[in-house]
């Protein structure tokens, strides 16, 4: 076979063109660097690069959803924090009007006073936080308490009854079990702790509760013909001090148990305090997580520079080295070729 000019010049301009081609490829490589641009040319590292993305984006949502749990019970904090206020300032009223020496007029004006402090507590207790009710348990919408005929309500349902304004359920059992399953309604959100089912059913231990019912804390149900809600029994105070017979007998139950479900709201305010500091917990773990995460991408995506620089200077000198030898290769004439 006879090998001509043109076969030499069209095989060299097409490795020629092989060679320019590669060292653009690594020229991008040293500007990028990155290992590939295709996941066709990294087969493995491309799913390796994908799972990793893809568990980036789990902590990115895992961030946010902690810095939203966490402006919520810092404004349930600061709501509880004023309902606290309000509880100590009705324990400090209440002290003076049970003395001895208080008249008629004295014990109206506390009575008074301790009615500012109901209608402050009500509206801390209905407080909101961006879309949704702070203690309104899992509804986002139902404005949680309501005041009617003298009766505090709790999404429609009386929170020392456990009925609704018809009376409905009639049972005193059933009724006292609606109110502990409003009082213990739970809003679960993933944290990135792992969230798992048994079967069909939420491992509780693997998200986080974020909700917050306002008769968890203030008090539900009667015992012995007393309300254990915090805000009926400070109107059960205050009408015992407006009543023209006051008698210290009469008064004490009420304020007997009002110094036992106080302590509640405290409870409360200590939990969201622990709730917070796990919170912060969860944000430096989640943070640790995108470093780490973060680290092994770079590892999977991106060359060493030093290698790049070097493998694009070694073709660089492989392509001029092409240019070098084509210049004899095509100065070659007909007449050369026939000598």
């Amino acid at each position: 076979m006879r090998i001509t000019t043109s076969m030499m010049s069209s095989r060299y301009i097409r490795n020629l063109n092989k060679s320019a081609n590669e060292m653009n490829y690594l020229s991008e490589r040293v500007e990028t660097g990155r290992k590939f641009f295709k996941g066709s040319e990294d087969p493995i590292s491309a799913i390796k690069a994908y799972k990793l993305r893809r568990e980036y984006r789990k902590t990115e949502q895992y961030d946010i959803n902690v810095k939203d749990v966490n402006s919520f019970l810092t404004s349930a904090e600061t709501n509880m924090t004023e309902i606290g206020e309000n509880i100590k300032s009705t324990y400090e009223l209440y002290l003076r009007g049970i003395t001895g020496t208080m008249g008629t007029e004295e014990r109206e004006a506390i009575a008074k006073e301790l009615e500012n402090l109901q209608a402050s507590i009500l509206t801390s207790l209905n407080a909101q936080f961006e879309d949704r009710y702070v203690f309104g348990g899992t509804s986002k919408d139902v404005l949680p308490f309501t005041v009617d005929g003298g009766e505090l309500y709790y999404k429609g349902v009386n929170v020392n009854t456990g009925r609704d304004k018809d009376g409905n359920p009639a049972d005193p059992d059933e009724a006292l079990e609606v109110l502990k399953k409003l009082a213990n309604e739970k809003a679960y959100v993933d944290l990135g702790l792992g969230m798992t089912f048994d079967g069909n059913k939420l491992n509780e231990d693997t998200v986080f509760n974020m909700s917050m019912s306002g008769i968890s804390f203030m008090g539900y149900g009667e015992t012995d013909g007393i309300s254990n809600n915090i805000y009926t029994l400070i109107g059960n105070i205050k009408d015992e001090l407006r009543d023209p017979n006051f008698s210290l007998n009469d008064i004490s139950p009420y304020l007997a148990r009002f110094e036992k479900q106080k302590n509640n709201v405290l409870v409360a305010v200590t939990d969201i305090g622990a709730k917070t500091n796990y919170l912060d917990f969860l944000e430096v773990r989640n943070e640790d997580n995108q470093f780490n995460l973060n680290k092994k991408l770079l590892e999977v995506e991106m060359v060493d520079p030093a290698e790049a620089i070097v493998d694009f200077k070694m073709q660089e000198y492989a392509y001029n080295a092409a240019l070098a030898m084509g210049n004899k290769i095509l100065q070659n004439s007909f007449i050369d070729f026939m000598k």
